[in-house]
């Protein structure tokens, strides 16, 4: 689905700036018919040839990927990490991680688990939504917010909760990075994802571009260095 949706936007921004195939196909070094064949999902288009649409487009990477964001997903992400610290979680922590499973998503599946923006703040990666969700979980009885010292902290309310939007896959990637780093501090979390690409590549309250995950090294997407 998401080869549909990349052949798609690389058409989109062709016809809306007035080239041909041919001449789309000249940038990539591709003759016609080959770069129809990636225009109708018949040809898949590499990360390279991505780079080089995107620079002459003068646009991001992550264009070609565009998709409507998933905030109801976000919420079930959100609730789902939460059965993992029945104690509550550091409201930073919760955010980071969080943040670990939508670009580690990216990382292995070429699209994110909910589609939301991240944006760089001073203690790492945060999803736009995440404080309105965070507002509208709690006025809704789903969490509970209690002020410990230099911190918050989450806490799952004892209510039924539906995950239908999540899939097998989603859950099992969920899973997997709560286990890894339900024992670790808040600090590491932070740390870990300051030293990660996407953040260092972005100024101050930009949004992060999910397709810089793609440069990370394997070891350092989601999981502890120390794992």
């Amino acid at each position: 689905m998401i080869a549909e949706i990349i052949a798609k936007n690389i058409e989109k921004l062709r016809i809306e700036r007035g080239l041909t195939q041919e001449e789309a196909g000249e940038i990539l070094g591709l003759s016609r018919a080959t770069y129809n064949g990636v225009e109708n999902n018949k040809r898949p288009v590499t990360v390279d040839e991505l780079e080089k649409l995107a620079d002459y487009y003068g646009v991001s990477v992550d264009s070609f990927f565009s998709r409507p964001r998933n905030v109801l997903k976000f919420e079930q992400m959100y609730l789902y990490i939460l059965r993992h610290f029945k104690n509550g979680i550091p409201k930073t922590k919760l955010a980071k991680l969080l943040y670990l499973a939508d670009f580690r998503n990216f990382y292995n599946e070429l699209e994110p688990m909910s589609g939301v923006s991240y944006i760089k703040r001073k203690y790492g990666p945060v999803a736009d939504t995440f404080f309105e969700t965070t507002d509208t979980l709690y006025d809704d009885g789903k969490i509970n917010i209690i002020p410990e010292e230099f911190m918050l902290k989450i806490v799952p309310a004892n209510v039924p909760t539906e995950y239908d939007l999540l899939s097998n896959r989603d859950k099992k990637y969920l899973d997997e990075i709560c286990e890894l780093w339900k024992d670790k501090r808040t600090a590491e979390i932070v740390k870990f994802t300051h030293q990660q690409k996407p953040w260092m590549a972005c100024r101050d309250g930009e949004i992060i571009p999910y397709s810089l995950i793609i440069q990370e090294d394997p070891d350092n997407v989601y999981a502890p260095h120390n794992t």
